[in-house]
């Protein structure tokens, strides 16, 4: 069509069509800002991300009454025009040239759509002026715009992008928004004054709003249907009796888009989702907020339900007062549950709502079970052994490390580091039973023999126990050598602490924590990243496979099942232990002073970190028996129980795959020396030759076969399997025999040992008296009393011998019997 010439200030020699040439038609239609939508595993709403609440529909599911509505009050010609109303603009150019500016609308639905469009894409303040500014230029621009707009879309098209876009009042954009917001049904099942209504509202939906100004809303209503009387929509007495109808609001609820309202305690994954999508992804948030995405988590909603009630119940089931880790409790207990087979985060539990209402004792905004926090104890010696497996030692490796032990290679500032353990210990532990039994001086001997902490901590690396690309901490304790780094003491992320122990379950492959399974587009297609060209989230690319070797793997987890499965002597978590038969590893750990305690439980499947602390002070925490020095072995093991029992219940029972023989055998040898009645000093000279240590026990022993001040016992013996470069262990011999040892043939009573007995003669037989039964008595039968006995052989059968070896022969007299 041909636009009229325009008079005016500054537009005098300019015609109407001059202008209009000069105006860009590029216009992107799509329907800016919809609310994007995050579902938990099983389907269900866990949180929404938006700027603006508004969902998109078609417009068959708009209902019979708003479009109509719409059109009505809007633009009663929308159906005739194409896209510029020439009657209605006419007018209003005229007006507003006589007033040197925009005074007057008769803006259709399509330039309507081309304004808002253009607002609610703006990015900067100078989009916003430029969309809604009062001059002719933009009113221009938006008729051309239009009248392109009506040359690629239907009407019907027009129509529900317009329904879709525009505010509404009280937060709501769009007509499936507004429906929800003000009457809480789907526009469907809207009437027909409560669509009257609702279109009103466009207008000002500020001055309309019902919530705020009933009595304008209710006006600006009936206005509208008065509109749908007069162009037939509506008969007389149809939109007289939807005027009578009082103004009645039943308000639905909008999604939730704060982690605080995300249900089954889900807030904190949601707050650890957030930040995943935005940081580790690089997802713009406004894109989150404005794209109509639908996020598809891993967030398991029973699990998570389990994880919080098993940290709340621990004290209850301990026969403990329920403050303890309660909601009310200024202590933390978090507990962090991942797919051990993929990486899969599906409940981060915690005894705490998700807010930050600063006087709302259970509430905090702290996302404990993802940040760094206290230390973790016994639970990094898995990194130790490890190391120590992969370097060859073998489970039966022997560091000779007793307490108190003085490491060779490690500092205490200026000092030797000296170290202790929780608990007595038999000497010499191999390395399995050192592990599940958690022996300190044993894993800073490891550290000793690996020599330097490095191979340790770049096994905690591997395993994944900070994020990729996080060296600060490895960095600092390589630099300064801490032979501590084996007990635990460097502040922890629990979730990281799982992604650790993962690797171990899932046979050496580490996979990093991922809270998402798809990130999707409105198209339904994965969300790309306009400058890399590829999708924000590619499925399955965050496992990294032989991060420590399957073998080691394998050879840990069944050393790790002793720490938990009954049986098991020495054990720390024994309560963790389900019940069901079910094969479970783990391993507890105890912070320093017992200020923070951990226990890392898993099975195939799954694996769940505990940790609790209290991040006000470094005061001991709660054991199960009562007082203040409790283990990871306690409360922690108890809330992994308690949220395992039902956790577990999805999956099947299956077992770990046994243990690699050759790395439980490891760079093993046989012995080659033998140190048994030899001085020390030559006992060292010998080791030291097949390349073996030697270390005094500092315990003489008891061997009355070889004389006092030479070596009277070693471990491993002569033959034993050992690991090139340990230590063997040797022990002054007292010259004494051990207490109830027999002597040796010439060995002198005076040394100790007890000397043979004379066996004692068998009595000779006593002749049955008168009336007197052979059978129960024993007597000869038919032997006169101080006479000869008859002649041949006696009875068959032995009598009782001195120290016999229990394999009677049946009457050979040679003293047999019982073993005495």
């Amino acid at each position: 069509m041909l636009f009229p010439a325009i008079g005016g200030a500054g537009i005098a020699t300019k015609s109407g069509a001059k202008m209009v040439a000069d105006v860009s038609t590029k216009f992107n239609a799509q329907t800016p800002s919809t609310v994007s939508t995050v579902l938990a595993a099983d389907g269900s709403v866990l949180t929404s991300y938006y700027n603006q609440y508004r969902t998109p529909i078609p417009l068959d599911q708009m209902g019979k009454w708003v479009p109509k509505a719409i059109v009505a009050i809007e633009d009663k010609r929308f159906y005739q025009h194409n896209g510029f109303d020439t009657t209605g603009t006419i007018r209003a150019l005229a007006q507003n040239v006589v007033s040197g500016g925009v005074s007057q609308g008769g803006s259709t639905i399509t330039q309507q759509l081309v304004k808002n469009t253009l607002l609610y894409q703006a990015k900067t303040q100078a989009e916003q002026k430029a969309a809604t500014e009062q001059t002719l230029g933009r009113k221009l621009k938006e008729a051309k715009i239009a009248i392109e707009l009506e040359k690629k879309l239907s009407k019907d098209q027009i129509l529900e992008k317009y329904l879709n876009l525009m505010n509404m009042g009280a937060g709501a954009y769009g007509v499936r928004a507004a429906a929800i917001t003000y009457f809480g049904v789907e526009p469907a099942n809207l009437t027909v004054d409560q669509a009257a209504l609702l279109a009103g509202i466009v207008q000002n939906p500020t001055k309309f709003n019902p919530f705020n100004n009933p009595k304008d809303a209710k006006k600006r209503r009936d206005i509208v249907l008065s509109t749908m009387i007069g162009d037939g929509t509506l008969t007389k007495s149809e939109g007289e009796d939807a005027m009578k109808k009082p103004l009645t609001l039943n308000p639905g609820a909008k999604p939730g888009r704060s982690c605080s309202e995300a249900p089954s305690n889900g807030g904190f994954f949601c707050d650890y989702l957030w930040t995943y999508l935005t940081k580790t992804l690089g997802i713009p948030s406004t894109l989150l907020k404005e794209q109509g995405l639908t996020v598809k988590s891993t967030f398991q909603p029973s699990f998570q339900d389990a994880a919080t009630n098993g940290i709340l119940g621990a004290s209850q089931a301990l026969g403990r007062s329920s403050d303890i880790f309660g909601l009310g409790d200024q202590r933390i207990a978090v507990m962090d549950v991942l797919d051990a087979t993929n990486g899969n985060v599906l409940a981060l539990g915690v005894n705490k709502k998700f807010g930050n209402d600063a006087n709302d004792a259970s509430q905090t905004s702290n996302n404990f079970p993802s940040i760094l926090t206290e230390g973790a104890g016994s639970t990094y010696k898995l990194f130790t052994a490890v190391a120590g497996l992969e370097s060859g030692v073998g489970v039966n490796f022997v560091t000779g490390a007793n307490a108190p032990y003085t490491s060779k290679k490690f500092k205490n500032g200026n000092k030797p580091y000296v170290v202790n353990n929780a608990g007595k210990y038999a000497a010499n532990l191999p390395l399995w039973k050192a592990l599940y039994q958690s022996e300190n001086t044993y894993f800073v001997g490891l550290e000793d023999h690996l020599g330097s902490v490095d191979p340790v901590v770049d096994a905690a690396t591997a395993m994944g126990l900070w994020a990729p690309g996080d060296t600060a901490a490895a960095d600092k304790a390589k630099a300064e050598q801490q032979g501590s780094f084996t007990l635990g003491p460097l502040a922890t992320n629990p979730l990281r602490l799982a992604v650790a122990y993962a690797t171990t379950a899932n046979r050496g492959t580490r996979c990093e924590p991922v809270p998402v399974t798809d990130i999707l587009g409105p198209d339904g297609q994965p969300l790309i990243n306009p400058k890399t060209k590829k999708p924000y989230f590619t499925p399955g690319t965050n496992c990294t496979a032989n991060a420590i070797p399957p073998g080691v793997a394998d050879t840990i987890n069944d050393i790790l099942l002793k720490d938990v499965m009954p049986g098991n002597s020495g054990q720390t978590a024994a309560r963790a232990y389900t019940g069901d038969g079910r094969q479970i590893a783990g391993k507890s750990g105890t912070a320093q002073d017992n200020a923070s305690y951990a226990f890392v439980g898993y099975t195939p499947q799954v694996v769940a970190s505990v940790m609790a602390f209290n991040p006000k002070n470094n005061d001991p925490l709660p054991s199960p028996g009562g007082g203040e020095e409790g283990f990871g072995g306690g409360y922690p093991a108890m809330m992994w129980k308690l949220a395992m029992q039902n956790i577990l219940n999805s999956y099947p029972k299956i077992s770990f795959p046994p243990a690699d023989p050759k790395v439980e055998a490891g760079n093993t040898v046989k012995n080659p020396v033998d140190c048994v009645g030899k001085t020390p000093a030559q006992c060292k000279s010998d080791l030291s030759k097949a390349g073996l240590k030697a270390a005094d026990s500092g315990t003489p022993v008891d061997n009355g076969s070889v004389p006092a001040g030479l070596v009277g016992a070693q471990s491993p013996a002569a033959g034993q399997p050992i690991t090139p470069g340990s230590i063997v262990t040797y022990s002054i011999s007292t010259g004494k025999a051990p207490a109830g040892q027999p002597c040796a043939a010439g060995q002198d009573p005076a040394t100790g040992c007890i000397p043979p007995t004379t066996p004692t003669p068998n009595p000779a037989p006593t002749p049955c008296q008168p009336g007197q039964d052979p059978a129960t008595t024993g007597c000869v039968p038919g032997a006169q009393p101080g006479g000869a006995q008859p002649g041949g052989a006696q009875p068959g059968g032995s009598q009782p011998g001195n120290n016999g070896n229990g394999n009677g022969n049946g009457g050979n007299g040679n003293g047999n019997g019982n073993g005495g």
